[in-house]
């Protein structure tokens, strides 16, 4: 069984903090319906007619994954006819000002088509006035995906239609959107598969899009034409609507949809650190991901460690303080937790990097480690995690580290 050297454990228990902190990307807005709130964001919001916050929704929940609340925004159904009116312009800040950044949002949605009213389906935001700056989408006719994002330089973006994909009907479907800035381009995926790459400048705007994107108006949210009137009133379910900072990857899209993780774990209290570590034989740093919720009851959080020697013993080691101590116990590494540190070494969780040079281990919120004995992770608290592992270096025998990670648990 691979072990720290005394050296090595005297250090985890000793050393003084010393952070290096970089931000990860983060979660801006969440609304997943258990009441109006924006659960990251904190912006106000209130009904506008009478939407229907279901505690039974009529579709059933979106997902069964992480954070799953089982209370979508029904619209449309049980005489519920109205949405949500975020106040992302007139609050006491702007909102979901994104200037010339990269932005991702994602929801879950339901269209009843087959007895729609008017046949068309419910927008899903609007922070658009008209020919102002902003973002609007909707499904206008069964299988239509739109989309529109306009800047303050005149560049109007109207997705209507164009995206070669059909949406599902009658079904909860999950979509990522991503206006990436960088690559002048928006990407759409649907359940986790990327269905659509389209330029910005798609409907032959002359104006390229270089400007701010910024709200006009407060958001709606689960509306097509106020839908208060019995024509506009739609058959539809949202749920799990967010906006992030930056671009959300395949991978992330996949995740979501799957419902291994919920838009709470994408940088809501996620904080990578003394990145990028110490290159191990690979000639690459090992690096580590918590994977999962945020939110301490939800209790579903796995750790990664890549980048990785391959056929390499190793653990993870956790503390409630961040430090930085360099080749501690003559590892070539950086220690970068301190304090009470400590490790998953239990039954089942020692692990080998395999062929592939990474490994992972689902941890037990209620059973974390420390040197005194296993306490429950709560709301309220951080915890910091590293990777320690085995490691050759000229036929020598060595250990070394992943960067670390700092999770702000809900």
């Amino acid at each position: 069984m691979p072990t720290l050297s005394t050296a090595v454990t005297a250090s985890l228990i000793s050393c003084a903090v010393a952070t290096s902190a970089a931000s990860a990307q983060t979660v801006l807005h969440y609304w997943d319906f258990s009441s109006t709130a924006d659960l990251v964001g904190g912006v106000n919001t209130t009904m506008v007619g009478a939407p229907d916050l279901s505690l039974s929704p009529l579709y059933g929940e979106a997902y069964a994954g992480s954070g799953a609340t089982l209370n979508t925004l029904i619209n449309g159904v049980n005489g519920g006819s109205g949405y949500l009116l975020a106040e992302v312009f007139s609050g006491p800040t702007l909102e979901m000002d994104f200037g010339m950044n990269s932005f991702s949002f994602s929801y879950w949605l339901w269209d009843d088509f087959a007895t729609d009213g008017d046949a068309r389906g419910g927008r899903v935001f609007d922070n658009l006035a008209g020919t102002s700056t902003g973002i609007q989408i909707a499904t206008t006719l069964a299988n239509e995906w739109n989309f529109r994002v306009d800047d303050d330089n005149g560049a109007v973006n109207i997705f209507n239609n164009v995206m070669p994909f059909v949406t599902p009907v009658d079904q909860w479907y999950h979509v990522v959107g991503v206006v990436d800035r960088g690559a002048s381009e928006v990407r759409a995926y649907v359940n986790g598969t990327l269905t659509a790459t389209v330029p910005l400048d798609n409907n032959g705007t002359t104006t390229p899009m270089t400007g701010s994107v910024f709200p006009t108006q407060d958001m709606q949210i689960g509306v097509i034409n106020d839908g208060l009137n019995a024509g506009g009133a739609q058959t539809q379910g949202l749920d799990d609507l967010a906006f992030y900072d930056g671009i959300l990857s395949a991978s992330d899209a996949a995740a979501l949809a799957s419902g291994a993780v919920n838009p709470l774990s994408f940088g809501a209290g996620i904080t990578r650190y003394c990145s990028p570590g110490v290159p191990n034989s690979t000639g690459t740093p090992g690096s580590i991901d918590a994977i999962g919720s945020v939110l301490a009851a939800d209790n579903n959080m796995t750790l990664t460690a890549a980048s990785l020697p391959t056929s390499a013993f190793g653990f993870f080691i956790v503390s409630q303080t961040q430090g930085m101590v360099n080749q501690p116990g003559g590892s070539l590494g950086v220690l970068c937790v301190a304090g009470g540190v400590g490790r998953y070494v239990g039954a089942g969780q020692i692990q080998n990097s395999g062929a592939t040079g990474t490994f992972s281990l689902p941890i037990d919120l209620t059973m974390t480690p420390t040197p005194t004995g296993l306490v429950p992770v709560m709301s309220g608290e951080t915890w910091n995690f590293q990777a320690w592992h085995r490691d050759s270096v000229g036929g020598s025998a060595v250990s070394n580290f992943t960067d670390a990670v700092s999770v702000s648990f809900q």
